[in-house]
């Protein structure tokens, strides 16, 4: 009967054994340095009507080197210009639905509706993982003009039953 109970045991201690090897993740631990996402790049800023215009393109690695596929999204904060990092404030997130991080648009944008015409500031974009690694913070600085619209491209019009306007090289048009 011992035995019995013995190899019953030892059965179960090896089934035990076996399930706990079995579980997990195989892969190496990596370091948080190099889970951490890489910052987000051609970070710009520009004013419109609506309030001031944000532009970047999105991190696609983490800092260590392997392709990234757990961004969370973003974290834009404001401060004045020239100020310290006491005097930044969260001004919004940008959280990735599941099609914008499977599809990976390349360019970013998001408008600060709150901003006060006439002020200088110093933005900063920090992209997020799910795990909440945070990535350097890109910044870019900005005087906030709600007239100044982005430039619109020159229309040349046709007199009505003329054929339409071409430049010809060296026409000086």
């Amino acid at each position: 009967m011992r035995r019995v109970r013995a190899r019953a045991t030892l059965v179960l201690l090896g089934v035990a054994g076996a399930l706990a090897l079995a579980c997990g993740n195989k892969t190496p631990v990596r370091p948080p340095g190099q889970v951490q996402p890489r910052p987000p790049t051609s970070l710009e800023a520009h004013s419109t009507p609506a309030g001031v215009a944000l532009t970047w393109r999105r991190p696609v690695t983490y800092s260590g080197g392997q392709r990234m596929n757990d961004l969370g999204g973003f974290d834009i904060d404001r401060g004045p210009a020239g100020g310290g990092p006491e005097e930044f404030l969260r001004v919004g997130t940008l959280t990735l639905n599941d099609q914008e991080r499977f599809r990976q648009e390349r360019t970013l944008d998001w408008t600060d509706s709150t901003a006060v015409p006439w002020m200088n500031y110093t933005y900063r974009v920090t992209a997020f993982t799910f795990d909440d690694y945070r990535s350097p913070p890109a910044s870019v600085d900005v005087l906030f003009n709600p007239t100044k619209a982005p430039p619109e491209q020159p229309k040349k019009r046709a007199t009505p039953g003329a054929p339409p306007q071409v430049d010809q090289p060296g026409s000086g048009q």
